[in-house]
């Protein structure tokens, strides 16, 4: 007898053991519920990081975009004043040519009057 009941024992013991330290239904349920939770928590963490990456890059786009119109604008204005320049140098080259030939033809004339003078004065 003694033998049954100490067998009878153990076998409680191991039967508490083994049914009793596991978790519950209930228990199991809720690191379940927390795991899945801890993952969606992730994945939206990535895709609010994704979204702010988005923006940052569209953003960047459009400062870069504004540097670059405002260059364009700068290098039009500085070659439109450097066309303008060599026009008005042009322009003031070829009045001074007209000017110069000009000049010339009056003293062309000059010259050939005064010729013409002293022709007749050798003449008469």
């Amino acid at each position: 007898m003694k033998k049954v009941l100490l067998f009878a024992l153990i076998g409680g013991a191991i039967a508490l053991v083994s049914c009793g330290n596991g978790p519950s239904a209930e228990e199991k349920a809720a690191l379940e519920q927390a795991k899945m939770d801890s993952i969606k928590a992730v994945e939206q963490a990535a895709l609010d990081a994704e979204a702010a990456a988005a923006v940052a890059a569209a953003e960047a786009e459009a400062a870069a975009s504004e540097v670059v119109e405002e260059v364009v604008e700068e290098v039009v204005e500085e070659a439109s004043s450097m066309i303008e320049g060599k026009k008005q140098q042009a322009e003031e080259e070829k009045g001074q040519s007209i000017i110069e030939g000009k000049k010339q033809k009056a003293e062309a004339k000059t010259n050939g009057e005064s010729i013409i003078s002293k022709k007749k004065g050798k003449g008469n």
